[in-house]
């Protein structure tokens, strides 16, 4: 067998490195909740590729652990069980 045709063999192995990666980013965004990186900041505090660190955000945002606004990547104020993000909460001045 080949390298590329092991490599290509086992989809799962990406997916659990994917896995493993958002597990760290969503510790460190726990860690220090005011932390807020861009894309390529990102990439370089967890030392990968910014194809790959974008696809792990990305998820994260899907699920509700992390929000942006297109630019900036910060931990969300919404947790799952639904209480209202602090920005929506603000009243108008």
């Amino acid at each position: 067998m080949s390298i590329e045709s092991a490599v290509f063999a086992t989809p799962s192995a990406c997916t659990i490195d994917d896995d493993a990666l958002g597990a760290r980013i969503r510790a460190e965004f726990a860690e220090m909740p005011g932390l807020n990186l861009t894309l390529p900041q990102a990439a370089r505090l967890f030392a990968v590729e910014p194809v790959r660190c974008e696809r792990a955000l990305r998820e994260l945002v899907r699920r509700g652990g992390l929000w942006t606004d297109g630019h900036v990547y910060c931990r969300a104020l919404l947790p799952v069980d639904g209480i209202r993000r602090a920005s929506q909460t603000r009243r108008p001045r």
